[in-house]
């Protein structure tokens, strides 16, 4: 069975840090309860990749899972859980340390009390003498869904190299693996995700949007759920889309897309931005961010969040979410 989270907003929760670049324990409970209390979230998704987990060490990867679950006991969680590495390609980790990290982190986050584990398609590693980038995927993945009973989501982010990017044959056998249930694979590309969602049509597997400015191609073709700034930030939108797109108010749920791409188009460092308006409300959050060159979600000289900027998109935001709420 598809789990019932997949469906709707999958929030990619971001993360809280120190000035020091620790992670903040405190501000990472704020954060949560401000998404919390703003509604709309089928699942949290811990250490997700605009949550920065490429600078996560083993520990960071430990201590966000254990607070998370924590703080959000009766919630759905899912924690990112892959093994550790920055995304140099030219460092790769050791194989069998970045697998079995990532069969730890899986064991710890279901102690914890998380509701699933997510795992990044496996760029850290390559292929063995006689091996192809599709068979040491899927071994991993068939290796790493022995460590938890949890269901297991892949996630491909954006920016994935070409040769790692599912295709319809790997998807297909990936969904036949019984412990997982879902996919999110970050693509705008309507021609890519028909294909997608088709392979694994009539299958218990979950596709999921990973640019919500998709969502609407994405419903069309079979998608369940999507996983994007907005799933945090404006998922009444988002539900919109769906909820309409589900009653055949097709022109309501295409209003409710534009709305959604207006927020994305007009964006000016959501994670910053966000930070500072869960302050505004009442949940101190720290505005710090780790600095990194590979993430891959951010641009390499982003745009300041001036106080105008700030303004302008927060009464923008504000008007589209009044239609929705």
């Amino acid at each position: 069975m598809i789990p019932d989270f997949i469906h709707g907003c999958i929030a990619p929760v971001f993360t809280a840090f120190n000035e020091d670049g620790t992670l903040d324990d405190a501000g990472q409970r704020n954060l949560l309860s401000f998404l919390q209390a703003r509604g709309g979230i089928s699942a949290y998704f811990i250490r997700s990749g605009m949550g920065q987990t490429y600078t996560f060490s083993y520990e960071d990867a430990r201590q966000i899972a254990k607070t998370a679950c924590d703080h959000m006991k009766g919630e759905t969680v899912l924690v990112g859980t892959s093994g550790i590495w920055d995304r140099d390609y030219d460092r790769r980790p050791e194989p069998q340390v970045y697998t079995r990290q990532g069969m730890d982190l899986a064991k710890f986050a279901e102690q914890q009390g998380a509701t699933g584990v997510v795992y990044t398609m496996p760029e850290a590693l390559v292929p063995e003498r006689g091996e192809t980038i599709a068979d040491i995927v899927l071994r991993y993945f068939e290796t790493v869904s022995t460590a938890t009973t949890l269901p297991i989501l892949i996630y491909q982010p954006p920016g994935t190299a070409n040769e790692y990017r599912v295709t319809v044959d790997l998807i297909r056998k990936l969904a036949d693996l019984p412990s997982i249930k879902g996919m999110k694979v970050s693509t705008t590309d309507a021609e890519y995700i028909l294909d997608l969602t088709w392979a694994v049509a009539g299958k218990d597997f979950g596709y999921i949007v990973g640019a919500e400015t998709a969502f609407y191609a994405g419903l069309c073709s079979g998608a369940r759920a999507v996983i994007g700034q907005g799933a945090a930030i404006n998922p009444q939108i988002l539900n919109a889309v769906q909820d309409r797109f589900d009653q055949r108010d097709y022109e309501g749920a295409i209003e409710a897309q534009r709305a959604a791409n207006l927020l994305v188009q007009e964006a000016v460092e959501t994670v910053t931005f966000f930070k500072r308006y869960a302050t505004e409300q009442g949940y101190p959050i720290k505005p710090h961010r780790r600095a990194t060159a590979r993430e891959g979600y951010a641009e390499q000289k982003p745009k300041v969040l001036t106080d105008d900027r700030y303004e302008t998109y927060k009464n923008l935001l504000e008007s589209e979410l009044a239609k929705y709420v």
